[in-house]
């Protein structure tokens, strides 16, 4: 009796360690670790493109939580704690995922089991330094200095960017090279853009970020100062369509923000004020947004009291008069004469004002 116990304890045991050790082959199966977070805790997961939809929730019971799931490829996650900024975005794939993380930083979590992730880390390791540099420069940006060390941290970038260029050519065939690219595209231009992606995997190039950058590739004209703007045209909230030439004749200002871009809403009441004390003399300000979510956006406009035209196609980062124009970073802008060219570009807070008060002087012979 003793033995037949014994027997079947031990493959109870071999069951349920085989069970533990068979990977995942149908789908993903994220096993979580939440030190320090209470019991009964929400814990939830946004799936790329959806960035700002829930996909799935998830309970934390004696530190632990799970999500089980299915995804066509790999692709980008985010964990977050429920009603906080606690949070950890990864590379998802159809296998098993640990995480382990703890309340308070999220962020640092661990994540182990997704090829791709570690590719992404690779990456990360080769921009650490940068990155410090750039946070550094961050934490020193005031009021008073942000539109001068917004050079500095243009400059880094760059480096940045040629950073992934170098991690694109090691690894065509990842996703995260895909996602880089596509990422640092408006930066590079068309013509860098289209050799880097002939490197990459014809698969990923089929993808919804590869027919992104092939569109990109298609229309972008990268337009600098002293080049003539290209016209474009979107619809406004309510749905009525709105071309850029339709302001031709006034001074117009095209800015590109979005309801979910903190510095943008932070520019907002400037723009406002000088909108008010020039509107009436030739200034015009044509907003284009990078939003996907119409009532988000329409809700900012609102908030901010945005009284000039805007309009959005609403495929965020893909709004194709960023790509146009070669915006990736935002807030940016641009500033057209009445000649249509392209006298200034990122101007905003003292440089604008002072710009706004040569040009209407000059034009009311002052």
């Amino acid at each position: 009796m003793k033995n037949l116990s014994t027997s079947i304890v031990i493959i109870s045991l071999t069951i349920l360690i085989s069970c533990q050790d068979k990977p995942v082959s149908k789908g993903y199966l994220i096993n979580g670790i939440a030190k320090n977070v209470p019991d009964s805790t929400q814990v939830l997961l946004y799936l790329y493109p959806k960035m700002d939809v829930i996909a799935d929730s998830a309970i934390v019971l004696n530190e632990e939580f799970q999500f089980k799931g299915n995804v066509s490829r790999p692709t980008l996650a985010h964990l977050r704690i429920i009603k906080s900024r606690d949070d950890r975005t990864f590379w998802l794939e159809n296998q098993g995922i640990d995480f382990v993380g703890q309340e308070g930083s999220f962020s640092e979590g661990k994540v182990s089991g997704s090829n791709t992730q570690k590719e992404s880390e690779l990456l990360l390791e080769r921009k650490d330094s940068i990155f410090k540099e750039m946070g550094k420069l961050e934490a020193m940006v005031t009021k008073e200095n942000r539109d001068s060390l917004f050079v500095f941290y243009e400059q880094m970038q760059y480096v940045v960017i040629d950073i992934n260029k170098g991690f694109i050519k090691d690894y065509p065939n990842s996703y995260e090279s895909l996602t880089q690219l596509n990422w640092s595209k408006e930066m590079m231009g068309s013509e860098e853009t289209e050799q880097l992606f002939s490197q990459i995997n014809e698969k990923l190039r089929s993808t919804e970020e590869g027919k992104a950058i092939e569109e990109f590739i298609a229309i972008n004209r990268n337009l600098k100062v002293g080049d003539k703007y290209i016209d474009f045209e979107q619809a406004n909230v309510d749905g009525q369509t709105i071309q850029l030439s339709e302001l031709k004749g006034k001074y117009t200002l095209i800015e590109f923000w979005a309801s979910w871009c903190g510095p943008c809403r932070a520019f907002n009441p400037e723009l406002v004020e000088l909108y008010e004390l020039y509107n009436d003399q030739g200034f015009e300000i044509l907003g284009v947004s990078l939003d996907s979510n119409k009532e988000k956006w329409e809700k900012a406009i609102e908030k901010d009291g945005l009284t000039w035209p805007n309009v959005s196609d609403l495929k965020g980062d893909n709004n194709e008069a960023a790509m146009i124009y070669g915006v990736r970073d935002i807030p940016d802008n641009f500033l057209i004469d009445e000649n249509g060219i392209i006298i200034d570009r990122f101007i905003r807070g003292e440089k604008l004002q002072m710009r706004l008060k040569q040009l209407f002087n000059e034009k009311d012979g002052l």
